[in-house]
């Protein structure tokens, strides 16, 4: 770790981007690593990400270090996956959820997450394509989008995950379902659905047993379809839903693959959540780019 170029974006999380960027370097500083060269960049809607790029290539970056959640490092990893292959990546928490940080096992703590990055202990996971987009964990279409698509950024911060149940009950009212056919390299599926899920990892809105067959490095994406969803049905199954066995669930589809392509059946628009953000709109054709990423994580 020679060149390190600290990525930090004002405009999500807590909005302390900078600041925590600032505390990484005094604290790299203070363990004696005075031998590495930091860069600070701010990242986000309202900068060049071109540049940033063309920086990081002028200055010989080795790393970089993401500082937010989900919806920060998919950007960053959009913004660099063509120069992946030459860098490292340290994770620094700052969002809401953190998904990809507690999947790693990374410290959601500053001063133990600065640690592990400074270890220079590494991990390579997958990441995923979405048409022209990134993902790094986490796809929904459904009620589970559309509950996110009505949460402004203000209300995450203010009110965190209590705002997003709030909503989704709401919806889960109306009883809306959504016609899709999805196919992949090994089977295909049509129907009505209230949700659709696929994950890279074993973790859903920060909860880390969602899925305990999957893993961040599987090249694999895990496919969950439930055509309704019926409260008395998941409580009784419960402790599989605990013990991260969804795929035993009665009714529910679930489908491991490669590669998907997902559509309306009756071409009705149906946008889709891809790490907390809005993303595409159906169709979509996703890949996954199995080891794409070298992070530092725990040992």
């Amino acid at each position: 770790m020679e060149n390190v170029m600290i990525l930090f974006n004002e405009t999500s999380g807590k909005d302390k981007g900078k600041e925590l960027a600032e505390k990484f370097v005094d604290y790299a500083k203070d363990q004696g690593r005075s031998e590495i060269h930091f860069l600070l960049e701010q990242v986000g809607p309202d900068c060049d990400s071109q540049k940033t790029v063309e920086k990081a290539k002028q200055e010989q970056v080795d790393t970089l270090i993401f500082i937010g959640g989900d919806g920060t490092i998919n950007h960053n990893i959009a913004d660099f996956k063509d120069e992946l292959a030459d860098l490292k990546v340290g994770l620094l928490p700052g969002g809401t959820v953190n998904n990809m940080a507690r999947v790693l096992g990374i410290p959601l703590k500053f001063e133990d997450a600065a640690a592990v990055i400074l270890a220079e202990h590494t991990r390579k996971i997958d990441y995923g394509m979405i048409n022209n987009q990134v993902i790094v964990s986490t796809m929904t279409i459904g009620i589970l989008a559309d509950t996110a698509a009505r949460i402004s950024q203000k209300e995450k911060q203010k009110y965190g995950k209590l705002i997003f149940v709030k909503n989704f009950f709401k919806l889960l009212a109306k009883k809306k379902r959504y016609r899709l056919a999805i196919t992949t390299e090994k089977e295909q599926w049509q129907g009505k659905t209230q949700l659709v899920t696929v994950t890279m990892t074993n973790s859903v809105g920060g909860y880390t047993n969602f899925d305990d067959s999957a893993s961040p490095d599987d090249g694999l994406f895990h496919v969950t379809i439930l055509p309704k969803l019926n409260f008395f049905k998941l409580a009784f199954y419960l402790p599989k839903i605990i013990l991260g066995k969804i795929y035993e669930i009665p009714g529910l589809k679930y489908m491991t693959a490669t590669d998907i392509a997902i559509k309306s059946t009756k071409g009705k628009k149906i946008g889709t959540r891809v790490d907390g953000d809005p993303s595409e709109d159906l169709p979509i054709n996703m890949k996954v780019v199995k080891h794409g990423v070298t992070v530092f994580a725990p040992e």
